[in-house]
């Protein structure tokens, strides 16, 4: 019996790890499809990695691998995409997405809410924000912003219109994958209670 339960406890785990993934995936590939600057669904994936991954390894290495194969896609593409890959600006984004595994983790869990998806899409959206603008700033090859105070302000400006786009589509897309979410495993919860 103990045998036969930590089986099928197994199976479940990582059904749910491979169902998560997908849905990870999904959204850092459907950025091929958008074409409005900062309208992406990486910040959602990021939180949603972070609260619903359990193991603390896979938790970051899915979101970050999701993140790059779509890089890697839209590169393929766009060349001058790929000039950008390793800039400073580049590693802030995957900083960026790294704080927002965390934030997922700490701030929303495995039990998500509304206010705490909320809360989640707000502060990493701020995060991203001041990551990205401070290595926008400080790129020694693709920024133009002086390298003083009056630099990183006006590199800050600058970033405001982004940020706004990055708001929206963090609460809108986090929003819409953890609700979806919790929706399909409450029908397949019902339907083996049900069997």
């Amino acid at each position: 019996h103990k045998m036969t339960y930590y089986i099928c406890t197994k199976h479940k785990e990582m059904r749910r790890i491979g169902e998560i993934s997908a849905i990870i995936l999904l959204l850092s590939l459907s950025r091929l499809a958008i074409t409005i600057p900062n309208l992406e669904p990486i910040g959602a994936a990021a939180l949603f990695g972070g609260a619903m991954l359990s193991s603390k390894y896979l938790r970051y290495m899915i979101p970050l691998l999701a993140l790059f194969i779509g890089d890697l896609v839209i590169a393929s593409l766009a060349p001058e995409f790929g000039a950008h890959l390793l800039s400073p600006t580049f590693i802030a984004v995957y900083l960026s997405f790294v704080a927002a595994v965390f934030i997922g983790k700490k701030l929303i869990g495995n039990t998500p809410k509304i206010k705490t998806v909320l809360g989640g899409a707000v502060l990493s959206s701020v995060v991203f924000f001041l990551i990205s603008n401070f290595a926008a700033w400080a790129d020694p090859t693709f920024s133009f912003y002086p390298k003083n105070i009056a630099g990183l302000w006006a590199c800050y400006l600058a970033g405001i219109p982004f940020y706004k786009m990055t708001l929206v589509s963090n609460v809108v897309f986090s929003s819409a994958v953890f609700g979806l979410y919790a929706f399909y495993r409450k029908q397949v919860e019902s339907k083996q209670a049900i069997a």
